[in-house]
């Protein structure tokens, strides 16, 4: 016995409710603000000791290296 088509349903675009969409710009809101904005002062610094440490670093490896030698 042949079965019948099973009738498809046309879904409609979900409405969204003004709880919804206060919802989602509380969500938007809180990220954006989550995140700090760091200063250019502030990143020079870490730039600028980041460089210092390294040149240290260099620094103590060709100290050590002489001692090993001598």
């Amino acid at each position: 016995m042949p079965q019948a088509k099973k009738k498809q349903s046309t879904r409609t675009a979900k409405k969204s409710t003004a709880r919804a969409a206060k919802s989602k710009a509380t969500k938007r809101t809180t990220k954006t603000s989550r995140t700090a904005k760091t200063e250019p002062r502030e990143k020079w610094h870490v730039y600028i000791m980041t460089a210092l440490s390294m040149i240290l670093a260099i620094l103590l490896c060709a100290n050590a290296a002489i001692m090993a030698v001598l």
